[in-house]
């Protein structure tokens, strides 16, 4: 009986390790306003996709600042990333923090993503502060949400 229970235990303890691990690492680069790049203590790089926004294309309205605006707050900063899992891409999902600060967060207050409703209902406050201030990309009288803009484009 205590066996089992152990079992159940130690099968809880592991998954729950799994599914939230902190990894400590340098940004070497940002490649949009929701994904980055960084390097841990063993040099092994990671590619990080930002958990619960969806910051604006490349190509799209918005989508050159908000890469600039998270390249000047944590572009060769070092950042503690909260991975949650892994996306069918490959990159590490996770919140990133520079000390204190939620830059999902920050990214979303500010006006440079959305919150991204698909996934989570974590920045939805932090939307409407956004759009109510007319803060970034809600300065556009319409700004088309990333997954609307990468649908239409894939329609072309």
């Amino acid at each position: 009986m205590k066996t089992k229970h152990y079992t159940v235990l130690m099968s809880l303890v592991f998954s729950a390790s799994v599914m939230a691990t902190d990894l400590s690492c340098l940004v070497i680069g940002v490649s949009d306003g929701d994904t980055i790049r960084c390097l841990d203590s063993a040099k092994q790089q990671h590619r990080i996709r930002f958990d619960g926004i969806d910051a604006p294309e490349s190509k799209q309205a918005f989508g050159q600042k908000a890469k600039q605006a998270l390249s000047n707050l944590i572009y060769r900063q070092p950042v503690v990333v909260k991975v949650k899992g892994q996306d069918q891409y490959g990159r590490e999902i996770g919140t990133v923090f520079l000390g204190n600060q939620n830059i999902n967060q920050h990214m979303v207050v500010n006006g440079y993503a959305w919150a991204y409703r698909q996934y989570s209902s974590r920045y939805i406050p932090e939307e409407i502060l956004a759009k109510a201030q007319k803060r970034g990309l809600w300065r556009d009288p319409n700004p088309i949400e990333p997954a609307s803009f990468r649908h239409q484009k894939k329609g072309s």
